[in-house]
């Protein structure tokens, strides 16, 4: 089975970019007393830039499908397919966040991220379970942790999950966190201090 994203999303892409460059041909065509050449330039500048990277969101939406197949998962995006190899994913990590939903990292023995899974595709908790029972033969550890509880585990194929320790990954990247929200609070201490010295 195909997962992909909702088909209204690479609808409102479109709709976004036709109406971006409406209003630029609007703006540029209808002068104003303070209107000159180089306005008319930077309008178009941004309104290229808003309509490529919609394009280029509408064309990522679109191709974007994941199929679980019988010996690889294959990802196909915009120019080409990654096929990952089933016997090489041991861990499949879920998180939900407030900040960016629910996603899904596949990872290998080395705690290596092969891929990330959207959890806005459709179907996303059928194609997790899709892959626990190809999974099951290589017996490969599911991690789950919604908005604020505990971390869960589970081996592939199983129906329990069992409170467990955060991953390896997930630790090494709250540590990184962590030291990124000090660094970020020291250099907001010293930029304090250094406008109030001055």
């Amino acid at each position: 089975m195909e997962y992909r994203f909702p088909r209204w999303i690479s609808y409102l892409l479109l709709f976004f970019i036709a109406a971006m460059v409406g209003l630029a041909a609007y703006a540029v065509r209808t002068p104003t007393p303070s209107s000159s050449v180089g306005s008319d330039i930077v309008i178009g500048l941004i309104v290229v830039c808003l309509a490529t990277v919609s394009a280029w969101g509408y064309l990522y939406v679109s191709r974007y499908v994941i199929e679980v197949g019988a010996e690889n998962v294959a990802i196909t995006g915009v120019f080409h397919t990654r096929l990952i190899p089933l016997s090489s994913i041991a861990q499949v990590i879920t998180v939900s966040s407030p900040r960016s939903g629910t996603d899904s990292w596949l990872l290998n023995r080395q705690d290596v991220s092969l891929a990330k899974i959207d959890g806005g595709l459709i179907g996303f908790d059928e194609l997790l379970a899709d892959l626990g029972k190809k999974l099951q033969s290589y017996q490969a550890l599911f991690y789950r942790r919604g908005m604020w509880g505990p971390w869960e585990m589970q081996v592939a194929g199983d129906s329990k999950w069992v409170p467990t320790e955060a991953p390896s990954l997930a630790r090494r990247t709250n540590r990184r966190l962590a030291v990124i929200l000090i660094g970020g609070l020291l250099l907001v201490i010293a930029e304090v201090m250094a406008s109030a010295w001055l």
